[in-house]
């Protein structure tokens, strides 16, 4: 039996307006070159199981780095496909994980699919899985994975044939199959993490992404620095309102060994030159016991001029001064904290983040005393929030005096 060809797609996070303000010239926001973890385990896992045929990968945001050549947007999606992809791809797999992507996406399926007519195109992430019924209502899309996809990926790719019907894998829904309001189940996890293989680093440009404008902040010590993204756990049992990724990886703690966190990050420093690591973890620090333990292990480690830094920003309630120790002996010279809101009713019956301000307090006094830069996160414009209340987070950040404060909307 013929094994298929998958081609991965990794799309531009900016929104539409912004791609398309790039290509007029327009001083706009450049796109982030941020290492697509969720396809990089994918791809490892096809190759460990041997079920692709071949894998490669179509990095448009790598790509829109460089668009004004193109002229139009549809003309760099077709462009960069022909210039990048050097085969017929049985399987189109589309990371959709962003909201602000879906624009972007619905014009490059379309593009796609008149370049590849035979090839089958399947979508995951968190906006696919949280609008599968409304995508395969679409033109171009013949799947919607919900949830982790590693495995079902993987089973689908072994079982798919052209021309062979609807394959049907939990998880996975073709057109037709999520009618009313059903959304479908979600794909089976990865139970054990230390069962993945590491990122497939083979498959993207890494020296681009290790220097490219990434994750980090280039602050201080972290200025210049090679750097990658790591995730060490899966899986947060908060409830914030605002964040939807336990629709993907669910409330359930799911944590690597640190043996096997440790070997990645010896390979990617012997590899690549790696010393600034980026922890994409949506909870690093939810157990303190297992996060103090990782943190001592990674500074025995001895790399030169080692450095950890948390995009994701820290929960206040989950540290305390010896995970904050901990913290800085790795390495972390720059703390990113998430607050979110200084007022006490938002924090409690809007976001139910219940992060407590007074804590946070003692911790920016904390963490300054011992020299790092802190930066802390806030959101203004919640549903139902006041004008009132936003002015309350605006003076909390006032009074906190951290090195930076980080608005967003």
């Amino acid at each position: 039996m013929k094994k298929n060809t998958v081609l991965f797609v990794n799309l531009p996070s900016l929104p539409y307006e912004d791609s398309l303000a790039s290509f007029s010239g327009e001083n706009v926001r450049t796109q982030p070159v941020s290492m697509p973890l969720g396809i990089l385990y994918l791809s490892s896992v096809l190759k460990q199981s041997g079920v692709a045929d071949r894998a490669s990968i179509l990095d448009y945001a790598l790509a829109v780095q460089n668009v004004a050549q193109y002229g139009t947007i549809e003309a760099f999606i077709e462009q960069a496909a022909r210039k990048q992809v050097d085969f017929t791809p049985d399987i189109l797999a589309v990371s959709l994980i962003f909201s602000t992507s879906h624009l972007f996406f619905t014009t490059c399926a379309k593009i796609l699919k008149s370049i590849w007519p035979d090839a089958v195109l399947i979508v995951g992430g968190t906006h696919a899985t949280n609008g599968a019924r409304h995508l395969l209502n679409g033109d171009h899309i013949d799947y919607v994975a919900r949830g982790e996809g590693e495995l079902a990926l993987n089973e689908f790719v072994r079982r798919y044939a052209p021309g062979a019907g609807t394959v049907r894998i939990k998880g996975i829904y073709g057109r037709g199959q999520l009618t009313g309001t059903d959304i479908g189940d979600m794909c089976d996890p990865v139970l054990e993490l230390d069962t993945l293989p590491f990122p497939d680093w083979d498959l993207i440009d890494m020296e681009s992404y290790v220097t490219g404008r990434g994750r980090k902040r280039e602050i201080g010590s972290s200025t210049g620095k090679r750097f990658a993204s790591i995730m060490t756990t899966r899986g947060c049992p908060f409830h914030c309102t605002f964040c939807s990724s336990h629709t993907v990886h669910g409330r359930q703690m799911r944590f690597r060994s640190i043996d096997n966190v440790l070997a990645e990050v010896r390979s990617l420093h012997e590899r690549y030159g790696i010393t600034l690591f980026i922890p994409e973890d949506d909870l690093f620090t939810a157990n303190r016991a297992r996060v103090v333990g990782l943190l001592s292990a990674l500074e025995k480690l001895a790399i030169p001029e080692f450095e950890l830094q948390f995009p994701n920003a820290l929960s206040v309630n989950t540290l305390n001064e010896a995970v904050m120790d901990a913290l800085i002996g790795a390495g972390m010279r720059v703390a990113n904290i998430a607050i979110e809101s200084g007022s006490e009713y938002v924090q409690k019956h809007i976001i139910k983040k219940n992060c407590s301000l007074k804590k946070a307090r003692e911790i920016v006094r904390y963490l300054q005393n011992r020299e790092i830069i802190v930066r802390c996160y806030f959101i203004l414009g919640f549903p139902n929030e006041t004008k009132e209340q936003m002015q309350e987070t605006i003076a909390f950040a006032k009074s906190l005096g951290p090195d930076w404060s980080v608005f967003n909307i």
